[in-house]
């Protein structure tokens, strides 16, 4: 049955057979309370267990707290507990601000030291930049593409002219110049092969009209440039474009090809970038003598050398044939301005002597700078900036620097081609000869005074570079026809191609009377040529010489027959 527990409330009954109930009674710490003194102990006997687990979790906390305690204060020096007095402390805080504001004054200063020179080397390089292109600045160069293409010609090559006058730095405000133009060259180059020529003009070559009563080509420059306010710096660097674009358009009439880019220098660059190389090494040679060194060849006209024996003393030498000479600033300016004016040996030619001078200099210089590994000196760097800053102007653009760099270094200068329009080495004749008009002395094409068609035909010929044209075969061109002017207009058809025509006439007799076109070689060495005649013409070329063509001085021989035209 049912019985009522203290609290009023009923007690659910067990049955005292139950398996579960037997089983829990074995598993529980105590048996269920029967009466109510038992109530109470079991209550009590809960509340001191309870208080029991309160203290020791109290217990537990406090040990660890001082086990962090003393974790934290272990490494502590027992002086940085003691208490800092307060006017200590304020010095200490301020001694602190002071080394701070100091240090923050110091980096700033070296901030704006950096930032300062920063600026001033920009502005040193910029201002060098701006000198030698046509107003370019620092950060064009350094910015542009190595790759980017030079302007070019219709034959496809970069034509510069290079002037010389013998004024001493151009930044001088003393500057007068000697503005007459005693070297003139115009450089050539192919920038996809590397090929280089060089084509000189003589100072005494008379121009059509100049200020002066002589017209002589080197008063061209100094004729436009004596307009300029000499008080304005911006008068006389517009006027120095002028007169710098006055002279290369004379070149242009002169040698018929166009004229592309102008570079300006006076004689102090020479004497300073050689310095700044340390000299270059020359060897001079006469007639046939050669040199396996590596010292650039200079030829003379004379057995003993070398000598000038001019009235300016300082520029006086003496230089032996077949010897490894050692040329300061100085001394090359010499021999790049020696023509035996005042006395000497060995510049027979003049100025055609001197101007082939100059072309070798500058191929030493080069060679030279090349050898020499000039980014590895800053002072020889430094020395050739200031050499070409002070001394050297031109119009190329600050896009277009890196270019000439990489170009300087594909270009084989030992193998520059000098064009001489006074020899007769790949030519019939001169093209250009001295002469005395109204008792001046010129230098004036040969086929008379502004008469440029066979120097035009020449250069052409140069500069189209066909395989051929390295043979140099003379042509005779023979009219077989019974109408006049083909073989002239023939041979204008083949000069335009490139070709050497040494002389024109009528075919004899035997060798007229066919239709089309014969072409007899004289010469079986000139296979080039051969092969270029044979493709133009369309015809097999005959070894075999008729009695009638046995006289002709010539290596190929062309007959026009009826009907031909020439192929375009």
């Amino acid at each position: 049955m049912n019985k009522t527990s203290i609290d009023g409330l009923k007690r659910k009954s067990t049955p005292v057979n139950s398996k579960k109930a037997t089983k829990r009674s074995a598993s529980n710490a105590f048996e269920a309370p029967t009466t109510r003194l038992e109530i109470k102990e079991r209550a009590a006997s809960s509340r001191i267990q309870e208080a029991k687990a309160v203290e020791k979790t109290i217990n537990d906390d406090r040990e660890q707290a001082i086990k962090d305690f003393f974790n934290e204060v272990k490494d502590v020096n027992p002086t940085d507990l003691t208490e800092v007095p307060k006017k200590e402390r304020k010095k200490e805080k301020k001694k602190k601000q002071k080394k701070h504001k100091v240090l923050k004054r110091v980096i700033i200063i070296i901030l704006i030291l950096l930032l300062g020179a920063g600026i001033a080397v920009y502005a040193y390089f910029n201002d060098f930049v701006a000198k030698i292109t046509d107003g370019g600045s620092l950060l064009g160069l350094i910015f542009s593409d190595p790759d980017t293409p030079l302007a070019k010609d219709e034959y496809g090559r970069t034509n510069v002219l290079i002037f010389g006058t013998e004024g001493y730095n151009m930044d001088d405000p003393n500057y007068d110049g000697g503005f007459l133009t005693d070297s003139m060259m115009l450089l050539s180059i192919n920038q996809d092969n590397g090929d280089a020529k060089a084509i000189s003009l003589p100072r005494d070559l008379k121009a059509t009209r100049t200020c002066t009563s002589t017209s002589k080509f080197n008063e061209i420059y100094y004729c436009e440039y004596s307009k300029a306010d000499m008080k304005s710096d911006d008068s006389k660097k517009e006027w120095e474009k002028k007169a710098a674009h006055k002279l290369s358009d004379a070149f242009e009439q002169v040698l018929g090809v166009s004229v592309q880019y102008r570079v300006h220098a006076n004689w102090a660059a020479v004497i300073q970038i050689v310095e700044a190389i340390g000299g270059i090494d020359v060897v001079f040679t006469y007639g046939d003598q050669t040199w396996d060194g590596e010292e650039t060849v200079i030829k003379t006209t004379s057995p003993k050398g070398l000598g000038d024996l001019n009235h300016r003393k300082k520029y006086n030498f003496e230089y032996p044939n077949g010897q490894a000479i050692h040329l300061d600033g100085t001394q090359a300016l010499a021999v790049a301005r020696t023509r035996n004016a005042y006395g000497g040996y060995g510049a027979g030619n003049g100025n055609f002597s001197r101007e082939y001078f100059q072309q070798r200099i500058i191929e030493a210089i080069v060679s030279k700078a090349r050898k020499k590994n000039l980014f590895g000196d800053l002072m020889a760097v430094m020395k050739i900036k200031d050499a070409i800053g002070d001394n050297i102007r031109t119009d190329f653009k600050d896009t277009e620097i890196k270019t000439l760099v990489k170009l300087g270094g594909t270009i084989n200068f030992t193998a520059l081609e000098t064009i001489s329009l006074f020899d007769t080495n790949d030519k019939p004749a001169p093209l250009m000869k001295t002469a005395n008009i109204n008792g001046i002395s010129y230098v004036i094409p040969s086929a008379g005074v502004n008469s440029y068609g066979a120097i035009h035909t020449y250069i052409k010929r140069k500069f189209t570079a066909a395989p051929f044209t390295s043979e140099n075969a003379q042509i005779v061109v023979l009219n077989a026809t019974a109408s006049n002017g083909i073989a002239n207009k023939e041979k204008t058809e083949l000069e335009d191609d490139g070709y050497i025509v040494s002389s024109i006439g009528n075919a004899p007799n035997d060798q007229s009377g066919f239709d089309g076109v014969r072409v007899f070689q004289k010469n079986a060495k000139l296979e080039k040529t051969a092969a270029a005649l044979k493709d133009l013409y369309k015809v097999d070329l005959s070894s075999e010489i008729p009695e009638s063509l046995a006289n002709y001085e010539a290596d190929f021989i062309v007959i026009i027959g009826n009907g031909y035209k020439h192929p375009k």
